[in-house]
């Protein structure tokens, strides 16, 4: 299905060096608020499994356009960012509803919760990750969970509820005092999420063996 520019927000904002830009998750572009002209698409950043990183130029308000195999001026900034997905869930939802119209049913929603610095997720097997209950694309990876003190757990950004990226935050060396948006938020360890997916499983094919014995019933 073509996709049209029919999707009118609300967009969440971001701030890059004083210039505020909506996060288009509809057309995934970087859209400049003063100067809705002036666009970033998604495709002039690079992308890696959990987030995506642009080379900003404040200069021109846009991707830097110069070599990355040399000196990079000092005025041009790094930034990280969270998946457009996931920071514009429902202008990412309205573009698949057009182009992939069927795509939730790779998101179940009868999967165990857990409770994580107060907002819920989904423990999702397929994806490895806890999926947030409201917002699919936001996901924390499995492989975040780690061990502090004797609990298991996350170290979460509250801003965002997600894991802090490494250069703003060492999971692994901790600063005695956490700044005042992050928190330790327990989460069960791996033997407690086997059992919530061991039964989650059982309880599915259960529910399988029933239907299928339902069926044979109705064609006697």
């Amino acid at each position: 299905m073509k996709k049209v520019k029919s999707y009118n927000g609300p967009f969440p904002i971001i701030e890059l060096e004083g210039t505020q830009f909506y996060v288009n998750g509809y057309l995934n572009e970087l859209v400049q608020v003063d100067s809705p002209d002036n666009r970033i698409e998604m495709f002039d950043m690079m992308h890696l499994e959990d987030h995506v990183e642009l080379w900003y130029d404040p200069e021109t308000k846009n991707v830097y356009d110069g070599l990355h195999n040399g000196a990079i001026p000092s005025h041009v900034k790094l930034f990280w960012f969270y998946p457009f997905s996931a920071m514009d869930p429902l202008g990412t939802n309205a573009r698949l509803d057009e182009s992939d119209p069927g795509w939730r049913k790779s998101f179940p929603t009868d999967l165990p919760v857990v409770n994580i610095s107060g907002k819920d997720f989904f423990v999702d097997e397929r994806c490895k990750a806890f999926r947030d209950i409201e917002n699919c694309w936001n996901m924390i990876s499995f492989a975040d969970v780690i061990k502090h003190n004797g609990k298991t757990g996350i170290y979460i950004d509250t801003k965002v509820v997600q894991v802090p990226f490494p250069h703003e935050f060492d999971s692994y060396h901790p600063p005695d005092v956490l700044p005042e948006h992050i928190v330790f938020a327990e989460v069960p360890d791996g033997q407690h999420l086997a059992f919530l997916l061991h039964e989650y499983n059982n309880q599915k094919q259960q529910q399988k063996d029933n239907d299928q014995n339902d069926k044979r019933r109705i064609r006697r």
